[in-house]
């Protein structure tokens, strides 16, 4: 529960950062950031449908969500609009920078934290450990993960810039690493038949 208390206003702050910075917002958002241009929604009316059909997905590949993950898309999506208010705004290229770095180190090490939890971990992750549940190495089912959302909410005219693509490619490295500080495996299938109980 601790970990869940830190956990869920760090992605929001996280997310906030990236957003302030300017130089490209996580992938994730990136899609969300899109659907709400196209639509005209809010960003944090986006942010729980879009997070819902990750949901969806990541449950059928055989990831697990759980109480955490509803309560944790209708903690975050609200918090971020929260820190985005009170955040300052950077004003060089340098604190943008910085920002955004600070912003990727924390998002990894929330996510590390929520996943070791079991408890439900967000949309994303559900998705990924789906696709670690089907044996896809850490690394690429992130990259996965961050790709597709990545590549539809570019073509929709999402918020797309260097952080994007850095946060797109050094996370999944960044997760792996922070999964295995905390001595956690994610659980994964390696028998044809368990593979098949989940389809």
């Amino acid at each position: 529960m601790l970990r869940l208390v830190i956990a869920w206003p760090a992605v929001s702050l996280g997310i906030a950062m990236l957003l302030k910075a300017r130089l490209g917002v996580a992938p994730f958002d990136v899609l969300n950031t899109g659907v709400a241009r196209v639509v005209g929604a809010s960003f944090a009316l986006v942010y729980l449908g879009v997070s819902l059909l990750f949901y969806a997905i990541g449950m059928l590949l055989g990831g697990r969500a759980g109480w955490a993950s509803v309560v944790g898309t209708f903690v975050i999506g609200p918090l971020i609009g929260v820190f985005r208010s009170a955040l300052p705004e950077p004003g060089t290229i340098i604190a943008r920078s910085v920002m955004m770095v600070a912003a990727s180190l924390i998002l990894a090490t929330a996510v590390c934290l929520v996943i070791t939890t079991e408890l439900g971990a967000g949309p994303t992750e559900v998705l990924m450990l789906g696709l670690i549940r089907r044996n896809v190495p850490i690394v690429a089912a992130r990259w996965i993960t961050d790709g597709v959302p990545l590549v539809i909410g570019a073509l929709l005219g999402g918020a797309v810039g260097i952080a994007t693509v850095i946060f797109a490619f050094a996370l999944g490295p960044l997760i792996k690493f922070g999964l295995s500080v905390l001595r956690y495996t994610p659980p994964h299938d390696t028998n044809p038949l368990a593979l098949a109980a989940i389809d």
